[in-house]
């Protein structure tokens, strides 16, 4: 049995990612936020950066590194034909996406077509496919 861990790469960690942000999306918490529940309090089906951190094993801080890694994921939902699923991970203290997002119709819009989603139904992407979204969009800017 293989875990994530600190180390591992950007599109692996991507993968992790793309597996919260679904059962957030499927799922849709209520917004009630509980202090290490995992669940953001800004409303149903977002979670915020800090609390995105925290569920992948990370310190809450670890927030502001994320943003490629959430990049990977837009792109691969874009490229795929699927709402860009990044738009419902949300800034700690806005409660919006952040500065470059991928979206494709306005993050208010794009985060509706994201809950209307069958999440479940889609199988999630292999690390192999996220590391050829990451080189394209990405690995040229390190």
């Amino acid at each position: 049995m293989k875990f994530y861990k600190k180390g591992d790469r950007i599109p692996a960690r991507a993968q992790q990612i793309w597996l919260i942000l679904t059962a957030h999306a499927v799922l849709k918490p209520d917004g009630i936020y509980e202090e290490d529940s995992g669940w953001s309090g800004w409303g149903k089906g977002l979670i915020s950066y800090g609390d995105l951190a925290v569920l992948m094993g990370m310190d809450k801080r670890a927030a502001v590194t994320l943003s490629k890694h959430l990049g990977v994921i837009g792109y691969y939902c874009k490229q795929e034909g699927l709402p860009p699923l990044n738009v419902i991970a949300v800034n700690d203290e806005t409660g919006e996406p952040g500065f470059g997002v991928v979206e494709t119709s306005g993050f208010e819009k794009d985060q509706m077509s994201v809950w209307d989603a069958r999440w479940f139904s889609y199988r999630p992407p292999t690390i192999r496919a996220l590391r050829a979204v990451y080189d394209e969009h990405f690995a040229s800017s390190n």
